[in-house]
C-alpha cells in the first residue's frame, strides 16, 4: 500500500468555482456538512479577503470513475476541508454575506459590512477580485488503498470535534453501507422530528443493525452504546471481516421490514419520535408483527399520557399501588437508560403488553399481569 501527496498549483477560488461540480464533497468517509455556523463561515471569507493564511485542504484524486448527479465524472473527493469549501461556495452563490463587523485591513475606506459577493463586485470590484484570485492551498492525495485514505481522514480530524458517529462513518464496510441506507428510510426522513445533524439518522441505523446482530447471535440485547456500535463497524471492515456482507445485508433487510411496519403508525414530524431512545423502543416493539398489528398512533399516545399520569400519582392515592401503575413508573425509570439492553427490552415488554391487551373499559388491564423485572439495567454512558 502506498500514498502520495502533491500541492495542486494555482487553484484559485475562481478555478474552484468552475470545477466544483466534479469535486465530491460527500465521499463515504466524510463527515456531515453544515456544521459551521454563519459567523464561522463569514470569518473564513474575512481571512481570505484580508490575505490571511487558510489551513490546507486535502483532495483525494478519484480513480473510481464515479459519476456526479449530472453525469460528469468526479475528479476529486474531499478528505479534509469540507466546511471551508461550503463557506466559499455559499459566498460564491450569494447565500452568505460578510460579517457585520467586517474590516478590510488595507483600506479603512472600504465599508463592505453585510455585502454579498455580487454587491462587493458592484461597489468594490478590486476587493471582490481578490477573493476570486485567492489561491487555495489544496493538496492532492493519491493512494492505491481506500484504507489509507480513511486513515488519513481520521488523522487529519483527530484534533477536531468529530463525534462517535462521524468516527464510525470513517470505517468502510458493510455496516456503514447498511446503516447509511437505513438512514434514508421514510420513517426517519419524514416521520421523525429529530434533526439529521451529525449523523443522527445513521446512528439510529447502526443501532437497528446492532439490535439485529445481538438478537441473532446472543438471543438478547446487550446495549447500543458507542463502543458496541464501533465494534460492529470494525467487524465488517477489511478483507477478512468477522461479519460477512451477506449477514449484514440480512440484518438490514430485517431492520427495513420493521421500519416499514412502523411507518404507517406515525405522522410527519411526529413528536412521538422525538427521542432516540424511544425510537429504539418502538423499533423493538414493532419487530413483532403481532404486536405491530395491534399498535396505532392513538394507543401509543395514550400510553405516553398514562405513564405520565402514573408518575404524578401521590403515594397515598388509591391507584398508586396498582401493579399496572407500578409498571408504568418502572418504564419511566428505565427511560433514563437510553442505551442499556435490559432497560430497552423491559420498556418494549411493558409497552408491547399494553398495546396487545388494552381494552376500552380498562386500558391498563393487561399491565396488571406483567410481572416484576428481576433485572436492573447497567449505568448508561454519558
Amino acid at each position: 500500500m502506498k500514498i502520495r501527496t502533491a500541492l495542486i498549483p494555482e487553484l484559485t477560488v475562481a478555478k474552484f468555482r468552475r470545477m466544483k461540480d466534479v469535486v465530491d464533497l460527500n465521499p463515504p468517509y466524510q463527515r456531515e456538512g453544515g456544521i459551521w455556523g454563519i459567523d464561522t463561515r463569514a470569518g473564513l471569507i474575512d481571512s481570505i479577503l484580508n490575505g490571511l493564511d487558510v489551513p490546507k485542504l486535502y483532495f483525494e484524486k478519484e480513480s473510481s470513475r464515479r459519476l456526479t448527479p449530472a453525469g460528469l465524472t468526479y475528479q476529486y473527493a474531499v478528505i479534509d476541508g469540507k466546511q471551508r469549501l461550503e463557506a466559499i461556495t455559499s459566498f460564491l452563490s450569494g447565500e452568505l454575506r460578510l460579517a457585520d463587523d467586517f474590516r478590510y485591513f488595507e483600506d479603512e475606506n472600504v465599508r463592505a459590512e453585510r455585502l454579498t459577493l455580487t454587491e462587493l463586485q458592484e461597489r468594490y470590484p478590486t476587493v471582490a477580485q481578490r477573493f476570486l484570485d485567492y489561491e487555495l492551498p489544496i493538496v492532492s492525495v493519491t493512494s492505491d488503498s481506500g484504507d489509507l485514505i480513511e486513515e488519513m481522514f481520521q488523522r487529519l480530524n483527530a484534533s477536531s470535534s468529530l463525534n462517535a458517529a462521524e468516527r464510525r462513518n470513517a470505517i468502510s464496510g458493510a455496516t456503514r453501507e447498511s446503516a447509511n441506507e437505513l438512514a434514508r428510510h421514510g420513517l426517519l426522513l419524514s416521520r421523525s422530528p429529530i434533526k439529521n445533524a451529525r449523523y443522527k439518522y445513521r446512528e439510529l441505523g447502526a443501532k437497528f443493525l446492532a439490535i439485529e446482530h445481538q438478537l441473532d447471535t446472543r438471543n438478547r440485547l446487550s446495549d447500543t452504546k458507542a463502543d458496541t456500535l464501533h465494534r460492529l463497524f470494525v467487524a465488517t471492515h477489511g478483507d477478512n471481516p468477522s461479519i460477512s456482507k451477506t449477514k449484514m445485508r440480512e440484518y438490514q433487510t430485517a431492520a427495513t421490514a420493521t421500519l416499514d411496519r412502523m411507518l404507517p403508525a406515525f405522522v410527519d414530524n411526529d413528536p412521538l419520535l422525538a427521542s432516540i431512545g424511544t425510537v429504539v423502543v418502538y423499533y423493538l416493539v414493532f419487530r413483532d408483527p403481532v404486536v405491530a398489528a395491534a399498535a396505532d398512533r392513538e394507543k401509543l399516545q395514550e400510553f405516553e399520557d398514562l405513564r405520565r399520569e402514573a408518575s404524578r400519582l401521590a403515594e397515598d392515592a388509591a391507584g398508586y399501588p396498582r401493579p399496572a401503575n407500578v409498571r408504568l413508573r418502572e418504564y419511566n425509570v428505565f427511560v433514563q437508560s437510553t442505551n442499556d439492553g435490559k432497560a430497552l427490552e423491559r420498556r418494549a415488554q411493558i409497552l408491547g403488553a399494553f398495546l396487545t391487551t388494552r381494552t376500552d373499559e380498562d386500558p391498563l388491564v393487561g399491565l396488571d399481569g406483567v410481572g416484576e423485572s428481576a433485572e436492573v439495567p447497567d449505568g448508561d454512558e454519558s
